[in-house]
């Protein structure tokens, strides 16, 4: 008898720690991509955050994101995409800062200051003069960072950046997808903190369990 009471005590606890572990609620706080993308890089798990510089909500998660992102292990790629809707014309300047500083692998260095100068400082960045002098004081080759941003390829590039924007179905931002699979976003999770990371890593944790055991 005591040995089954210890039986049931046991189990009880594996189920609440189960439910513990998995607090999150599938068309709530996370859902299905309509139509499953490729990851860029086959065997990892994937993490894209489509998101806008000037964008207040990215700005407010920023912070948690930067610190999660400094902490993922070698099976986790984390990028970012700058989104790009059609008939929106004000972005075109801000995706081109990415995609030159994204040009130069110096994007992620300075995504906070780019941020920080736009919705802090009101620094018009979309004002090439302007730019330039803020890229200056930021330590960046002015030269290379002006021959990228007004580049042929940046042009590609920003077509490329809307052609995912659809593709992905960004409707707001910042949203994050995973492993082309589920989508999450602050507003889904209801907070602009370290809850949305905590989604993602359980996510995360979900794809690796969906992952193909590898051939020894």
């Amino acid at each position: 008898m005591l040995k089954k009471w210890i039986k049931t005590v046991v189990l009880a606890a594996s189920l609440l720690s189960t439910s513990a572990a998995f607090a999150f609620t599938e068309g709530k706080d996370f859902k299905a991509l309509s139509k499953p993308m490729p990851v860029a890089v086959a065997g990892k798990q994937e993490v894209i955050e489509f998101f806008w510089y000037g964008c207040p909500h990215c700005f407010s998660v920023e912070p948690y994101v930067e610190s999660w992102a400094a902490k993922l292990p070698k099976d986790v790629n984390f990028r970012r995409v700058h989104v790009m809707w059609d008939g929106r014309n004000d972005m075109e300047g801000h995706a081109k800062i990415f995609l030159a500083l994204q040009a130069m692998g110096l994007d992620g260095k300075h995504q906070k200051a780019v941020m920080k100068a736009i919705q802090t400082d009101r620094i018009e960045l979309r004002d090439e003069a302007k730019l330039l002098d803020w890229v200056k004081k930021q330590g960046i080759d002015v030269a290379k960072f002006k021959a990228n941003y007004n580049g042929f390829s940046t042009n590609v590039q920003l077509k490329n950046l809307a052609t995912m924007t659809r593709d992905y179905q960004v409707d707001g931002v910042p949203m994050f997808i995973v492993n082309g699979k589920w989508v999450t976003s602050p507003s889904m999770v209801g907070a602009e903190d370290a809850t949305l990371t905590k989604m993602l890593d359980e996510l995360i944790a979900k794809g690796r369990q969906a992952a193909p055991a590898k051939k020894k």
